[in-house]
């Protein structure tokens, strides 16, 4: 008897674990769909006031000068080098490298918008760069690897050994 009384609690223990749970994501994927900031690492460009995303003039300006730059070399790699020469580091202070470039590019965050479970909504916070320049990048990005790497290389000379 002792045991039927332990298993039925148990199972009405679990049954509102779950439920807390699925309230806690409903609540959640709405916030998102209204545009809020739900925590999380907070995006170059960026500081958090009142639970909301504020523009950061100073790393702003680093985003924009990235997405320019990208736009104009079309190699992650080289950005990264030139990047790293120039002095640029992330938000923790680590050299730039090739992923976080690629992350910093991809995140649709930068346009104003916020996105749940690979669903795009129009956020609460300001976009650092405008629509136009992200469809440019985006273009460039969604460009095999192999044909950008033949674009750069064919702009530099090659090396020839006498």
């Amino acid at each position: 008897m002792g045991r039927l009384t332990l298993n039925i609690l148990l199972s009405f223990a679990q049954f509102e674990r779950e439920v807390i749970g699925e309230r806690i994501r409903d609540k959640f994927a709405a916030s998102r769909r209204k545009g809020m900031w739900m925590g999380g690492n907070v995006p170059l460009g960026y500081r958090v006031e009142n639970r909301k995303l504020v523009i950061q003039k100073e790393d702003a300006a680093t985003v924009r000068m990235i997405f320019e730059r990208f736009l104009s070399i079309g190699s992650a790699t080289i950005l990264a080098r030139t990047l790293n020469a120039d002095g640029v580091t992330s938000r923790g202070g680590r050299p730039v490298d090739k992923g976080y470039l690629y992350k910093l590019l991809s995140n649709r965050v930068s346009i104003g918008e916020a996105v749940h479970k690979g669903t795009s909504y129009p956020g609460e916070h300001q976009a650092i760069i405008s629509r136009d320049l992200w469809d440019k990048v985006r273009s460039i990005i969604a460009e095999t690897p192999r044909k950008r790497a033949g674009h750069c290389r064919g702009q530099t000379p090659a090396c020839y050994a006498a």
